[in-house]
């Protein structure tokens, strides 16, 4: 076996230049795929977790006419529906931020304790707002991180105090915690669309508020149209207002649906520089046999048979392949962790995707090399012999 594969490394390495090309190519290839996968792969990751962190994993319902808002009384109805694991109620609101030398704009969000269960909050500092707060209409709130940093020029600024001026409430907040900006990816595509957030608990802007909306986490055996379907008809039937109900759950599945096939068609596009690849084993074996017919007819005519010379020719082909793979693999690591490095985010290759990189090698190279190894194979003693 071994002098079997150094005669085979000693045929590959005749012709230096050319075996470099081929590998190269092989691993240009492997190298766009893996690079292409990985990247399809974590957009489509950061995508699910940012509509998470927006809430978008359940169902929310609003009046459906402008200026109308919902009640406590209407929201304690949705939450007793079955099929309603949470009820997360809400005021929104815009308002000026102070720390007293800045100030800035923000969307406030006034929650409960049960707003954790729904949005998804990444607590870097201090703590969220928990019922106890609700219970003694205290005046605290969370920043997101960028709203700290702009106001207090630091992120942590846990037990600072904040001014707020708003339609909805005017007065001084105590930050009692600091979140991580949660819309990180879709802010950096849309700029200063997205304004920053604060969140404080919706007691102290009313003892009854009126709230915008109300986030459900539902059941995960629950269909969310029948649900949806369910709670207009209980409000409809139980209150004097119109409320929609949006498939927030629904569409994020839609999302990820979309990413899942852009992460296909992108990793076909790679794919094609495969297929260039494999025109190249299959090139280069070509001029292989053709320069080594004379070899083949000696070969036979000291007893090889066809099957032996088929397989000579089809492990330099398969031997081609693993080592531009190799070289891929190498080279896609080094590409993902350079440019996780140089944007400062979490991009990783998988196991599963060097396995399967692995796995195509070796029928990249099969595939591709069995046409000259078949030709090779199939050479009469005498004929080659007169070449």
């Amino acid at each position: 076996m071994r002098s079997k594969l150094r005669f085979t490394f000693k045929c590959l390495l005749e012709n230096k230049l050319r075996f470099i090309l081929t590998v190269i190519s092989i691993a240009v290839g492997v190298t766009s795929v893996l690079t292409v996968n990985s990247v399809s792969n974590f957009g489509a990751e950061a995508l699910s977790e940012e509509l998470d962190s927006l809430g978008m994993n359940g169902l929310i319902v609003s009046p459906e006419n402008d200026g109308t808002t919902l009640k406590k009384e209407e929201t304690d109805i949705i939450s007793r529906i079955d099929g309603v694991s949470v009820t997360a109620p809400v005021t929104i609101s815009t308002s000026r931020v102070s720390s007293g030398a800045v100030d800035s704009s923000a969307l406030v969000w006034g929650i409960d304790e049960k707003a954790k269960s729904v949005v998804s909050f990444d607590l870097m500092y201090g703590r969220l707002i928990d019922k106890s707060d609700i219970m003694m209409n205290k005046s605290v709130c969370v920043l997101e991180e960028s709203l700290a940093k702009e106001i207090f020029g630091s992120e942590n600024s846990v037990g600072r105090t904040v001014t707020l001026s708003s339609s909805s409430h005017t007065g001084s907040l105590e930050v009692v915690g600091i979140v991580k900006t949660g819309k990180g990816i879709m802010q950096s595509a849309m700029g200063n669309f997205f304004p920053d957030f604060l969140y404080m608990p919706y007691s102290i802007i009313s003892d009854s508020p009126n709230f915008s909306q109300v986030f459900l986490k539902i059941n995960s055996d629950t269909d969310t149209a029948i649900l949806s379907d369910r709670i207009k008809t209980t409000l409809l039937h139980n209150t004097s207002g119109h409320y929609a109900v949006k498939d927030l759950a629904g569409q994020k599945n839609s999302f990820e649906s979309m990413m899942s096939l852009v992460t296909r068609v992108l990793t076909i596009i790679g794919a094609v520089s495969l297929l260039v690849a494999g025109i190249s084993i299959v090139n280069i074996m070509l001029i292989s046999v053709n320069e080594r017919v004379k070899e083949i007819g000696i070969k036979k005519s000291i007893g090889a048979s066809s099957l032996d010379i088929l397989l000579d020719f089809l492990a330099e082909s398969v031997i081609i392949s693993i080592i531009g793979t190799a070289a891929g693999i190498i080279g896609a690591i080094i590409t993902i962790k350079t440019g996780a490095a140089i944007l400062k985010i979490d991009l990783d290759i998988s196991y599963h995707s060097i396995f399967r990189a692995v796995i195509l090698s070796g029928l990249l190279g099969t595939v591709f090399g069995i046409i000259p190894a078949y030709k090779a194979s199939k050479y009469k003693p005498v004929e080659a012999l007169r070449r």
